[in-house]
Parts: structure tokens; C-alpha cells; sequence
């Protein structure tokens, strides 16, 4: 028995897994995006929107406080306290396409920062248009899963007054992005 126990354990060890390690993390991702409908009607759309960003490694600026960004989750006010979120800050957050449903319902953000958003891939900037009356400023840098056609929703966004795009491997013609949201967005300085 235990010659038959070491030579089994010696083949699972040998064979390649069916859910790598990295895959346990796309997983944990997932779930940290998806919007969790019940806790939505109980805390109000501003406030699981901060819960998600801050839960994912960004952090929310405040309509009452914009000097202060909130990146711990303990230090959020109490379930009773409302508040607005102004301004998201998705550096170096996990974020991923479906994370970006949390934005409905929230009136007052007007500028959303994603910068070096490893997970947010090219079809992820669809849920900004959650955004489009609230939104004026927008960053995306180092985002290297999305590329020129990821940009393009960008031109649905029609309230936007500033865009800043940058470090942007798969942009393969900023040049001719920027002329196509120029057109979409006349009022916007890029």
C-alpha cells in the first residue's frame, strides 16, 4: 500500500494541473469584481462602487473631501454615512471589465484613472459609457492588454474634457487615434 500511495502522489505531481496557480487568481479576480447585487441595495451604488476599488488596490476621492483619497477599506465611513464618489483612482489596481458595472448608479464621478491595469483587457473601457454624463477627465496609461479598437468607446464619452493616454503598447497609431476622438470629441483637450 504505501508503495502504490508514493507512486500515486509521484504521478499527480507529475501530470500538468488542469486550473494552474495563476488561473486560482483569475478566479479571486472575478470575484472581486462582479457586482454583488444584494450588498447594492443594501450600501447604495457610491458606496460599492469605493468597496470595489478599494478592494481591488485603487482608491476614491469624495464629492464633500477631493483632497482625500480613500485607499483603506477600514477607514471608509460607516454604512450610514452617505457619500459620492468623485473621483476613481484605479493605479495599479485588479480590475476587470465586469468591476466596471459599479459605476452605475454613481452621479458624480468625473474623472476615472487606469493606470497599469493589468486585468482590464481590450473590450474592458465598454463600462466607462456608465459614466457618460458625469464623466469629464480620463486617464489610461500602461494598460497592456488594450490596444487602438479597446480606445475606441472612448468617442462615446461625450461629456469628457480632458483625455490623457499614454505608455500604451498596443496603440499601434496614437497619431490617428487621437485624430478620430478629436473629431468625436471637439471640445476635449488631449
Amino acid at each position: 500500500y504505501q508503495l502504490q500511495n508514493k507512486l500515486s502522489h509521484a504521478a499527480i505531481r507529475t501530470q500538468p494541473s488542469e486550473h494552474p496557480a495563476r488561473t486560482i487568481w483569475g478566479y479571486v479576480a472575478i470575484a472581486f469584481n462582479q457586482v454583488d447585487k444584494d450588498r447594492l441595495g443594501k450600501v447604495g451604488p457610491d458606496r460599492l462602487c469605493a468597496e470595489w476599488m478599494i478592494k481591488n488596490g485603487g482608491g476614491v476621492r469624495f464629492v464633500g473631501n477631493p483632497s482625500r483619497l480613500w485607499k483603506d477599506y477600514n477607514q471608509l465611513p460607516s454604512e450610514d454615512t452617505k457619500f459620492q464618489i468623485k473621483v476613481v483612482d484605479a493605479s495599479n489596481a485588479s480590475i476587470m471589465k465586469i468591476g466596471l458595472d459599479h459605476f452605475i448608479g454613481c452621479k458624480q464621478i468625473d474623472t476615472v484613472i487606469f493606470h497599469n491595469c493589468k486585468h482590464l483587457e481590450n473590450d474592458g473601457l465598454e463600462g466607462l459609457t456608465h459614466l457618460t454624463n458625469t464623466l469629464a477627465r480620463l486617464q489610461i496609461s500602461g494598460c497592456y492588454n488594450i490596444s487602438d479598437t479597446g480606445l475606441a468607446v472612448i468617442g462615446k464619452l461625450k461629456n469628457l474634457k480632458q483625455i490623457t493616454i499614454f505608455d500604451m503598447r498596443y496603440v499601434k497609431d496614437m497619431d490617428k487615434l487621437a485624430a478620430s476622438l478629436k473629431t468625436q470629441l471637439p471640445n476635449c483637450e488631449m
